[in-house]
C-alpha cells in the first residue's frame, strides 16, 4: 500500500487523470490523496478563462472568488464520488497558496504522484507538458506518473534504458511501487548508435528482470539519432506503461510534440512513469 497523490487544479479537474489515479489506487489497494490547488495569492488567469474551464455553469453575477469556490467544491465532490464508486479510499488536501510549492511539499511525504500533463496556472496558452508540470518532473521528491488522455489498460511495460544508474533506478522504483504488474510483459528498450553495444551489464540486468517479470526481454535498436529512434518506437505503442529515468525535461517534453514520422499531430497517449536518481 502506497500514498498516491492525485494533483489537480481545483477549478479544472481532468476526468481521464482521475480515472487513471483510481486505477492505480485500486491496483495497489492504496489511499488516494486528492491535492486540490488554488492559486489565490497570485491568480494570473482572466475571469473568462477560469469560467470557461469551470466544471459547472457559472452563477450570473457571482464574484470570481466565489465562482472558484463553487468549482472547487464541485470537483471535490466528484472526486469523492468517483473514488467511492471505484472502491478507492481517499483523502482531500486543499492548498490556496502557490501551487508548485504545495505540490513539492506534498511529494516529500508521498510514494507516487499522478498529474495531467496539461495542468497549468498560467495566463498564457501552453502546450503539454505545461511549465508547471515540467517543474514537478524536475523537482518532485517522489516518482511522477503523467496520466494518459485515455486509459484502456496495460499490456506491456517499456523500461527505457541507457545503461546509467539513473535509468536502472527508475526501473527499480517502478517495480517496487507496482509489484502487482508482475505478470505483465516487460521490455527493456535500449537505443544505441550504429555498431555500439548496450552500456551496462546486460546479463545482470536480464537476470534481475527475470526475477520480477517472468515475461521479459531486452530490445536493442540501433540508430545514430538515439532520441528520434526512441520516440519513434514509443509513438507506435498502445496499452503500455512507459518508464523513464535520466532523460531530463527537454527529452521528456518531446514525448508530447507532434511525431515527425506521422503526417498528422499525434501525442503520446500512454502513461509515463518518471523517477529521478
Amino acid at each position: 500500500m502506497e500514498k498516491i497523490l492525485f494533483v489537480t487544479d481545483a477549478v479544472c479537474m481532468s476526468k481521464s487523470c482521475l480515472d487513471f489515479a483510481c486505477y492505480l489506487g485500486n491496483l495497489t489497494h492504496s489511499r488516494l490523496t486528492g491535492v486540490f490547488l488554488e492559486n489565490q495569492a497570485m491568480e494570473l488567469r482572466g475571469v473568462e478563462d477560469i469560467r470557461e474551464k469551470g466544471v459547472i455553469a457559472p452563477v450570473p453575477g457571482a464574484p470570481i472568488e466565489q465562482q472558484k469556490e463553487l468549482y472547487r467544491d464541485e470537483n471535490i465532490k466528484r472526486f469523492k464520488d468517483h473514488c467511492e464508486n471505484n472502491g478507492v479510499n481517499c483523502t482531500i488536501h486543499q492548498h490556496t497558496g502557490i501551487p508548485l510549492t504545495a505540490v513539492l511539499r506534498e511529494s516529500r511525504y508521498a510514494d507516487l504522484l499522478v498529474v495531467d500533463a496539461a495542468t497549468s496556472f498560467s495566463w498564457r496558452p501552453e502546450s503539454a507538458p505545461s511549465s508547471f508540470v515540467k517543474e514537478i518532473l524536475e523537482r518532485s521528491e517522489c516518482p511522477v506518473v503523467i496520466a494518459p488522455e485515455n486509459f484502456e489498460g496495460i499490456d506491456e511495460i517499456i523500461f527505457t534504458y541507457n545503461g546509467s544508474n539513473a535509468s536502472m533506478y527508475a526501473i527499480k522504483q517502478f517495480t517496487y511501487l507496482l509489484p502487482q504488474l508482475f505478470g505483465v510483459k516487460a521490455t527493456v528498450l535500449s537505443v544505441t548508435p550504429e555498431g555500439q553495444p548496450v552500456k551496462g551489464d546486460t546479463e545482470k540486468l536480464k537476470e534481475w528482470l527475470g526475477m520480477h517479470y517472468p515475461d521479459s526481454s531486452l530490445m536493442v535498436l540501433e540508430d545514430d539519432n538515439v532520441q528520434a529512434r526512441l520516440l519513434e518506437h514509443l509513438f507506435m505503442k498502445e496499452r503500455v506503461m512507459i518508464v523513464m529515468g535520466a532523460f531530463g525535461r527537454n527529452q521528456l517534453s518531446n514525448l508530447f510534440v507532434p511525431n515527425p514520422m506521422k503526417p498528422v499531430v499525434k501525442l503520446v497517449s500512454q502513461p509515463v512513469f518518471v523517477a529521478h536518481h
